[in-house]
């Protein structure tokens, strides 16, 4: 039985979290209600679910927390400029992230 274990408002961050389950070998699938695509605007106002087998969702709820924190914005630790978290490295000054 699937059950869900994240609430998402874009498909594209959906299967970026659905391959990142996939690569622990934990089966995820995503279960979205656009009308078949005719209303992709539905996605960012109902959202897009992320569903796992009741027996892996505390495994998939941690491997999430990781990737979620991996994504979160960042400030350079030597000019201070904001960047999104998908960036490692300044686009000012050429710091690294870590």
């Amino acid at each position: 039985m699937f059950v869900e274990l994240k609430k998402v408002y874009s498909e594209m961050e959906a299967q970026i979290l659905v391959t990142h389950l996939s690569d622990e070998n934990i089966e995820a699938i995503i279960d979205k209600d656009d009308a078949g695509g005719m209303h992709p605007h539905l996605q960012a106002t109902i959202g897009v679910f992320i569903l796992v087998k009741e027996e892996d969702l505390e495994k998939a709820k941690a491997i999430i927390e990781v990737e979620t924190e991996n994504l979160s914005s960042w400030s350079c630790k030597n000019c201070g400029e904001v960047h999104e978290g998908q960036f490692s490295v300044c686009w000012n000054c050429g710091e690294s992230k870590v």
